[in-house]
């Protein structure tokens, strides 16, 4: 059965100064069956200003990258004074033969369901949407859960990404658990999920994870995605 979303919260977000290496997100789309997903990250290093840019290819289903499909800008190509933007351009464009396979395009504004609004929202906040293509009310129900050892940098983290899908009543229908709960990641300070989009399709769902990383460079913010492909789910 197909699933719909409606998104649940406005498409505007504001935005916070940050002081550090802050990258930007660029969601590249979905491929044309739904089930890979490309996007980017780019930004410039806080101590040496050196403009950096990264493209990623995502397998849906195994929410696991494409082998020999990451790309990253070596600092060799780009001028001395890059922006970010520009290191990122220049990515697309020397990824492009291998990306135009995929026929990917930026999602549309129907895809988005969730965007992240205000950090008045804690990051284990429980995010609720309904599905409208079942006759039945029923509900997505979408929370992160972190677990932290030490502090700083020196902290070990890992989370998980809980999905059920539940009656208006809370009972629950369907349940999965997206991530790697076990893989323990050095010096991420914090996880929050900052976006979600489904495919046209509306069988693939990709959450967008902001993680803090603290380390002798400094603080730093990136991003990563947790991914789920619902086909042959009731």
């Amino acid at each position: 059965m197909k699933r719909f979303f409606m998104i649940a919260a406005a498409a505007l977000i504001s935005l916070s100064l940050y002081a550090g290496d802050a990258a930007v997100y660029e969601d590249l789309g979905f491929s044309q069956d739904g089930k890979t997903y490309l996007f980017g990250q780019y930004g410039k290093t806080d101590k040496d200003f050196q403009g950096w840019a990264e493209i990623y290819t995502v397998d849906v289903a195994e929410n696991d990258y494409v082998k020999n499909e990451v790309y990253k800008t070596d600092p060799k190509e780009l001028a001395k004074d890059a922006s970010g933007k520009q290191a990122f351009n220049t990515l697309l464009e020397r990824t492009e033969w291998k990306r135009s396979k995929y026929k990917a395009h930026p999602s549309k504004p129907e895809e988005l369901l969730y965007l992240r609004e205000t950090d008045s929202k804690k990051s284990t906040d429980e995010i609720v949407f309904r599905d409208f293509e079942s006759e039945a009310e029923r509900f997505y129900r979408i929370q992160l859960v972190p677990e932290y050892e030490g502090s700083g940098k020196n902290v070990r983290s890992k989370y998980y990404i809980d999905v059920k899908l539940t009656t208006k009543d809370g009972g629950i229908l369907d349940r999965w658990k997206v991530g790697t709960p076990d893989l323990k990641r050095k010096g991420i300070t914090s996880y929050l999920i900052d976006r979600i989009f489904t495919s046209k399709d509306k069988e693939s769902l990709v959450i967008v994870v902001q993680k803090t990383l603290e380390d002798d460079k400094g603080t730093s913010i990136r991003y990563m995605v947790e991914t789920l492909r619902f086909t042959g789910k009731n």
